[in-house]
């Protein structure tokens, strides 16, 4: 099961969710995944145990991204990120102490998710809001 929830408290409209929505499932196709992830887009970092702008619940397919005043291709770029690092733990990438900066796991999120943005908004010219600047409230 996949699924997207969006904090009511962001006001996002409906084509901004169903933009996110879409390009969680572009991610999942692109990155192969298989197993149940639940991506939540929230206003409150400490409500949800969030430290910087996103983090991954190994083991369990949580991914938690902090889109207060953040701008679309931006959270999406967490979300990208994040499900990178589900892709990772389901082949067995994400063992011991991964280090929060740097190092293969993180350098390797880093960079497929800027190439995942990329591809999105180039799949379809639809897709290319994503790069809009107005930002989240």
């Amino acid at each position: 099961m996949r699924k997207l929830i969006v904090s009511g408290d962001l006001g996002l409209s409906n084509e901004k969710i169903l933009l996110i929505s879409d390009f969680c499932n572009f991610c999942s196709k692109f990155l192969n995944i298989t197993n149940p992830f639940k991506v939540y887009v929230v206003a409150d970092r400490k409500r949800h145990g969030i430290e910087t702008t996103a983090f991954y619940q190994r083991g369990d397919g949580i991914i938690k991204i902090y889109g207060k005043n953040r701008a679309i291709v931006d959270v999406c770029r967490s979300i990208a990120h994040e499900l990178v690092h589900h892709m990772q733990d389901e082949n067995d990438m994400l063992v011991g102490v991964i280090q929060d900066a740097g190092g293969d796991i993180e350098d390797e999120a880093n960079a497929k998710a800027g190439e995942i943005i990329k591809r999105f908004a180039k799949s379809n010219p639809a897709r290319a809001v994503i790069y809009e600047r107005k930002m989240i409230l």
